[in-house]
């Protein structure tokens, strides 16, 4: 099967996820029985908050439930992935009762366990990124150069950061797979975004918004698809009306074995922005994919997990969020076996090689101030000879082109 083709229906996947678990989160109770663990203190201080997204490895209240608890016990924050909510917000239309209650039980489950929200409002259909999702029937085939629904988009993202006022709002999921597709529509977008971001920064001032980026894709390390230089460009059309850069990674759908991840694979975005990233939906496999598409086990998760913590270290992260924190017991026909074993626990709730390295990563505290003076002093201390790695990441799987990854004979938008 075409990589883009896998990377599609990993879209798809994701997205309907996303959906199937907004259906159970009405379900979610306030957590007045939460069994809290005792969290031991240990290790250096992190500087990013953990967590996992609110996909429930059963579409059931208790599914629901047990995910919210292990993310409040081994993190600090859930991701919330939604679609908007076109016809809540077009001229005329008021939001719904049922809008209200999906916001009113994110609170609430949130609050009673002291967690942080990061909520994603993912704008564009995930098998055509060039076109927005769930449009009303009156609205099809438009984009935001449409006055209504650029109205409606910002007047969404405002309701939801006054309502939830959350940690992270992430206004656009994955937008360079949209400037791929379509530049015209993603410029559109670029627009409308920067008033959004105008706006909840109005209204909710705490909130740190900004877009995601999907990384394989950014950097044109997919196999199978034609390559092209790192789209690093794109971050300017952002240039301050972003407060993280942040990324979606699956890297076990572009490199076999994580072994075979370069080395400087995420450090390398250092050279291209000040800005703080932030890994809004990490995953890698722990076995093989149908179609031969990874060759991963569980020693390979651990081995990509760890790389992933260290890196977090190196660079002063402040969000590290995994996708799913147990198998999907309904991850068994396509598109959704594509993600069957990204979880850091199985469906039978066994840990994996990988879970003590999470349970460890939690276990240190979150101090941000703290965790930054370590990590100055590490950065001043002269490196291993032969540590250093310059150069992109390539297709391949080994570094290649030039050292900054500059981005040469990109088209033009």
């Amino acid at each position: 099967m075409p990589l883009r083709r896998r990377f599609t229906l990993l879209a798809l996947a994701l997205t309907l996820v996303a959906l199937l678990a907004g259906g159970c989160r009405t379900e979610v109770k306030e957590g007045s029985s939460f069994p809290k663990r005792a969290r031991p203190e240990a290790g250096d201080p992190r500087s990013y908050r953990l967590g996992f997204s609110d996909t429930p490895w059963a579409l059931t209240e208790l599914g629901t439930r047990q995910t919210y608890d292990l993310a409040a016990n081994y993190g600090e924050v859930i991701l919330v992935q939604r679609a908007p909510v076109w016809a809540d917000f077009v001229p005329g239309a008021t939001p719904s009762e049922a809008t209200r209650q999906e916001l009113t039980t994110i609170r609430d489950a949130t609050k009673s366990r002291d967690l942080q929200v990061a909520i994603v409002l993912d704008l564009f259909d995930p098998i055509a990124r060039d076109k927005l999702q769930k449009l009303p029937p009156a609205y099809a085939g438009k984009d935001l150069s449409n006055a209504d629904l650029r109205k409606a988009f910002v007047q969404e993202a405002v309701f939801v950061a006054k309502n939830l006022r959350p940690a992270y709002l992430v206004l656009g999921n994955e937008v360079n797979a949209t400037f791929e597709r379509s530049p015209g529509t993603y410029l559109t977008f670029v627009s409308a975004y920067k008033e959004a971001y105008d706006a909840v920064k109005a209204a909710s001032p705490e909130t740190r918004v900004f877009p995601s980026f999907q990384y394989e894709e950014l950097l044109g390390v997919i196999p199978d698809l034609p390559p092209h230089p790192p789209r690093w460009q794109l971050l300017k059309d952002f240039e301050g009306k972003m407060d993280l850069l942040g990324i979606t990674t699956f890297a076990s759908f572009a490199f076999n074995v994580a072994r075979k991840v370069p080395p400087n694979y995420y450090t390398a975005i250092k050279d291209q922005t000040k800005l703080p990233i932030a890994f809004i939906s990490v995953g890698y496999a722990s076995g093989p994919g149908r179609d031969n598409l990874n060759s991963s086990t569980p020693a390979e998760q651990r081995r990509f997990l760890q790389r992933l913590f260290e890196d977090a270290d190196v660079m002063g992260s402040p969000l590290v969020i995994w996708f799913a924190e147990r198998d999907l017991s309904f991850a068994t026909a396509p598109p959704y076996d594509l993600l069957a074993s990204l979880g850091l626990r199985d469906i039978g709730d066994r840990t994996k090689e990988a879970w003590p390295l999470w349970e460890a990563a939690s276990n240190r505290r979150y101090d941000p101030a703290a965790a930054e003076v370590i990590r100055a002093k590490k950065a001043t201390e002269q490196p291993p000879a032969g540590a250093t790695v310059t150069g992109t990441p390539g297709a391949s799987g080994t570094p290649g082109g030039s050292p900054t990854g500059t981005a040469t004979g990109t088209p033009s938008r």
